[in-house]
């Protein structure tokens, strides 16, 4: 394993958290939370999708 790799599972390790915050911020405000999980679950995969091509591009 190179650093490479432990840099790319380390941003997944706390992208996948950040995922669920605002949900979880939202719920302890006492509001709604499907319109603030439907927005994480539509933005997060296309970034999720763009951190695999980036890493791809350094390992060219």
């Amino acid at each position: 394993m190179d650093l490479s790799d432990l840099q790319f599972w380390a941003f997944l390790a706390a992208a996948i958290p950040a995922l669920f915050a605002p949900v979880i911020i939202v719920w302890w405000k006492g509001r709604p939370i499907v319109p603030i999980a439907l927005l994480s679950l539509v933005f997060w995969p296309g970034a999720l999708i763009l951190a695999l091509r980036l890493q791809r591009r350094q390992d060219l």
